[in-house]
């Protein structure tokens, strides 16, 4: 007990003396002042629809592409421009959905998410804006090979550090294959308040009611900050709460990041879904190599109407 409270103090020490350097939290750009709106809630009326009979996906915390030198300083993660763009186009290859966190809209990336094909979207729940000059925004987003019917953002903020964090809710139609069906996915986007753990748990609880509206399957991804098993439990707790079920991997394919007292932060969870697979990998044994202090976890989805 003691051991765990020698680190906590020893995280909570180091958490606050990078998010009191200049390089970690620059004066900010408020999304309040901006143009974007920071609960924004978009519509749309298509025909395109993801296939449930197989549903690929990734979610990760990008690190904002890898492209602030002195952020990357304070994550101990150093790249290129060009290959954090060479590593995202070959971990996001051939996946439905693109779950990303500490991501940032600007022309570079942009392209990038063009190279990936015709058939993709983007929505994006803005944080706040990185580059006040060039309005260039930062926050989570979400990739599919479908257009979202809707998508709405939902932004909070911590209480010790600047940097407010947000959640992106988005929902597709679903086909069999040949038709589109009558289910709507949604999926939730989660870059979580990392010091706050009372933030964290309103956050995840505004989260969870608005997830329990939705009748249909779900895919609950992202970065949830949680350092410690407690916070862990009461995650599992919110979100069991509404019927969801973590997305477990095997011990040998599990290379998620961890706190110091070895907790994991980034999670998938399902509901209404038949898990096939899930798994992470480690970036630095990646032919790229090290791109983010995250490394990504995938996950393959059916819906439990299509026969295994």
């Amino acid at each position: 007990m003691l051991l765990k409270l020698f680190y906590l103090n020893i995280t909570f020490f180091l958490l606050l003396l990078i998010s009191s350097c200049s390089y970690y939290a620059p004066q900010r750009y408020t999304i309040e002042t901006s143009t974007h709106s920071p609960n924004q809630c978009l519509f749309n009326e298509n025909q395109t629809a993801i296939d449930s009979r197989s549903i690929n996906i990734i979610s990760w915390n990008s690190l904002a592409g890898c492209r602030q030198t002195m952020r990357n300083l304070a994550a101990l993660t150093f790249c290129s421009q060009a290959q954090a763009n060479q590593s995202f186009l070959e971990l996001t290859k051939n996946r439905d959905i693109l779950i990303i966190q500490e991501a940032f809209m600007d022309s570079e990336m942009r392209q990038t998410l063009k190279n990936l094909g015709t058939q993709y979207s983007w929505d994006m729940g803005i944080s706040y804006i990185l580059d006040q000059k060039k309005d260039i925004p930062t926050g989570v987003y979400t990739v599919a090979n479908a257009q979202a019917l809707s998508a709405c953002s939902q932004r909070s903020n911590d209480v010790l550090l600047p940097t407010p964090k947000a959640i992106l809710f988005t929902t597709y139609n679903l086909s069999d294959g040949e038709l589109t069906t009558n289910e709507k996915l949604l999926v939730v986007n989660v870059h979580a308040i990392l010091i706050s753990q009372s933030s964290l748990y309103a956050q995840l609880d505004r989260m969870a009611k608005k997830m329990s509206r939705h009748e249909g399957p779900i895919i609950l991804a992202g970065d949830f900050n949680t350092m410690t098993e407690n916070s862990y439990l009461k995650l599992k707790k919110i979100v069991g709460a509404i019927g969801m079920v973590e997305a477990t991997m095997e011990k040998k394919d599990d290379h998620r990041v961890t706190s110091m007292l070895g907790q994991a932060y980034d999670f998938i969870f399902y509901k209404k879904l038949r898990l096939i697979r899930a798994n992470s990998i480690d970036l630095a044994e990646t032919r790229i190599g090290k791109t983010s202090d995250h490394n990504p976890i995938f996950a393959e989805f059916q819906g439990i109407n299509v026969k295994p």
